[in-house]
């Protein structure tokens, strides 16, 4: 499994069993989100408060200023996954590393995951 693979496994591993997911927010209050290819933008989502400490940590050029927010499962499939589906964002899954990699994919398949794990 890459390492990009295994990111995404603990994500769902990790959510599905403290039923929370991590953002990052910059001190305006805007999300952190990245263009990807296909002309498509992703909201990142991390499994911990550590992994975002982390990304902010091994990229501050690009993250000075972000802090770590938590938001409860059910508050994310109430409140953010409309949103997202509104905006037509992807979901970026435990996102790590100098060059912040990871998996990238539909709000539904995120969601479908995370069920397939309860």
């Amino acid at each position: 499994m890459s390492s990009a693979g295994a990111q995404a496994n603990k994500f769902y591993e990790e959510v599905s069993a403290k039923r929370e997911v991590w953002f990052a927010e910059s001190r305006d209050g805007n999300a952190l989100e990245f263009d990807v290819k296909d002309g498509k933008v992703s909201f990142p989502l991390w499994s911990s408060e550590t992994r975002v400490q982390r990304i902010i940590k091994y990229n501050p050029e690009l993250l000075d200023g972000f802090k770590p927010r938590k938001l409860s499962w059910d508050s994310f499939l109430s409140i953010l996954v409309p949103i997202l589906k509104d905006k037509r964002r992807m979901v970026g899954v435990n996102l790590s590393g100098k060059k912040i990699t990871g998996f990238d994919m539909p709000v539904d398949s995120l969601i479908r995951q995370i069920e397939s794990f309860n």
